[in-house]
């Protein structure tokens, strides 16, 4: 029987989050730790059990990456990376599996819907739920074949029984009055300040470069120009264009395709219209709704067959590691040269570049660092790695090692970077300096913004705000001197990477700091509820550090 909340996700969800939808029912393919690839042995049957949950399976693990995703976004975080994501996806897995051990019950339908009511997706400005937006959860649910209805139950009732597991680990957040009253001294106290900035690059440091200053400051820093071991390899290529499936996909997988990525195929806009007489419609209110995919449908087609390109060359690439591993031949061999010949597969050979600085013409490189310092003569053959265009394997040929350039070699980069070093540290002197005169000039009655003209700096000031509400155009770096800053005062530089800072505070008025206060009570709340959430935080990563180390792969020689 379907649930309340399924029927009421049917009736109600229209038009809103088809980004969000987009990007949550992107398949997250990822791998933990130090697994192995598809070049070695044990790759076919990888297992890495995580509370019940393998790891190792791709369906299992894109489907636990879904569904963080799609609760992350709930709860508003829709900028977290995917290494954010990722971990948080893994917690959500621990917290299920610590609540299924503490016995907590399957929330009901009623406390799922209460749930539903405090997430921050589905509030306005105000912070109110938002039966408006909750309702136009849109259609894009009920067609999704990769993210259905019932996905989004699922996880809706999983968070609401997490939300009680969280109340139970973080406990009520205890927190000392001093700390409140700092944090509302700090959130709402009001400032009138005047920001007085120097410009870094008119700053003449008056640096003269001598050889033996820069021979000195070459030894003592020798280490930045070190030139880091260096892998050669070649690149044996499966370009997707030779992979491109035969014949042309149906008018249902096109669609299905596009209505799984709507925002990847946006409708080209309107051409602009002569301005007409309003429309005599019976509601103009209420515009018909048009389908963009007939105009989208050759763009979705070459998406379509080029994926399907890419997916065929990657198992056309497992295959040869497959074989290249059964086979057990060595790096360098006359026998592997003829068995790659014997593929017949365009290869080139790459200059030699560090792990984390691939050739130019090769930049993509960067995203695989790590597979490629594995690199060497025992493990000869990379994982298939996704190219620009299509998918690649590298062969190592040899490393070269690290070296000691002379001072000759890198000349040029060191007298630049000893004269940006003598220069920041004379910026940063003279701003010592220079504060000390603003400050003995306020001291005599001398307004600061004069002071600090004088001194042919640029003067902006801001009145009465707070950090809770602060002035749009206020240097960010600025804000930093407030912390530690009463009325009257200059505080000390603050050096940025283009300009130096001077803050005066000519005003600084304390809130109410009394606990009978309304603002006391609602900062109280707030740092308990942080208190109580890293708790929460600290005890799940544990949990999840130590379930990953019990699959962890062994290095190798371990027993």
């Amino acid at each position: 029987m379907i649930s309340w909340i399924q029927t009421y996700f049917q009736k109600h969800f229209r038009l809103v989050f088809a980004v969000l939808l987009a990007v949550t029912i992107i398949s997250f393919i990822f791998t933990i730790g130090a697994a192995p690839g598809i070049g070695r042995a044990g790759n076919k049957l990888l297992e890495r059990q995580f509370f019940g949950h393998n790891l190792g399976n791709q369906a299992e693990a894109s489907r636990i990456m879904r569904d963080g995703s799609f609760s992350a976004q709930l709860k508003g975080a829709f900028q977290a990376s995917a290494e954010q994501v990722q971990q948080f996806a893994l917690t959500r897995v621990a917290g299920l599996a610590l609540a299924d051990s503490l016995h907590l019950p399957v929330p009901t339908e009623k406390e799922v819907a209460a749930f539903i009511a405090t997430l921050p997706v589905f509030k306005d400005a105000q912070g109110n739920f938002d039966q408006t937006v909750y309702g136009k959860f849109a259609d894009s649910l009920k067609n999704n074949p990769q993210f259905t209805t019932a996905d989004a139950n699922r996880v809706l009732r999983d968070d609401a029984r997490l939300e009680t597991l969280s109340k139970l680990l973080g406990g009520p957040g205890y927190v000392l009055p001093a700390d409140v009253q700092t944090q509302l001294t700090r959130a709402d106290s009001s400032w009138s300040v005047a920001v007085a900035s120097w410009d870094y690059a008119a700053y003449d440091a008056g640096i003269a470069v001598t050889e033996d200053a820069l021979k000195k400051f070459y030894d003592d820093n020798s280490f930045r120009y070190e030139v880091q071991p260096r892998v050669k390899a070649t690149a044996v290529a499966f370009p997707a264009g030779e992979f491109m499936p035969q014949g042309s996909p149906t008018e249902e997988q096109l669609r299905a395709y596009y209505n799984a990525n709507p925002a990847r195929f946006p409708a080209p806009a309107e051409p602009a219209k002569d301005a007409k007489a309003p429309s005599l419609a019976l509601d103009a209110s209420k515009p018909a709704a048009t389908d963009a995919f007939p105009k989208v449908r050759a763009q979705v087609e070459a998406a379509l067959r080029q994926e399907s390109a890419v997916r065929n060359a990657l198992k056309a690439a497992n295959e040869f590691t497959v074989a290249l591993y059964e086979r057990k031949l060595t790096a360098n061999s006359a026998e592997l040269t003829a068995f790659v010949t014997s593929q017949r597969r365009p290869s080139v050979a790459l200059a030699p570049f560090a792990p984390d600085t691939p050739p130019a013409d090769a930049a993509w490189l960067g995203n695989y660092s790590e597979q490629v310092a594995r690199l060497n003569k025992e493990r000869y053959f990379s994982d298939p790695l996704p190219s620009a265009d299509g998918v690649v394997v590298l062969f190592w040929n040899d490393t070269l090692p690290a070296y000691k350039p002379i001072l000759g070699e890198v000349r040029e980069k060191v007298a630049a970077d000893y004269k940006d070093g003598e220069k920041r540290k004379r910026f940063v002197e003279s701003g010592k300096t220079l504060r000390s005169k603003l400050e003995a000039a306020v001291k005599a009655g001398t307004a600061f913004e004069k002071a600090a003209a004088d001194q042919k700096l640029e003067v902006k000031s801001y009145a009465n705000f707070t950090l809770r509400q602060p002035p749009q155009d206020m240097p960010y770096a600025a804000f930093g001197a407030l912390q530690n800053l009463n009325a009257g005062q200059v505080a000390d530089m603050i050096a940025t990477g283009d300009k130096g800072y001077f803050v005066y505070a000519a005003q600084k008025k304390l809130p109410d700091l009394s606990p009978s206060s309304p603002r006391y009570a609602e900062i109280r709340e707030q740092l308990m509820k942080f208190t109580a959430a890293a708790n929460e935080s600290a005890l799940l990563g544990a949990m999840v550090e130590a379930e990953l180390k019990k699959s962890e792969p062994l290095a190798p020689g371990a027993r």
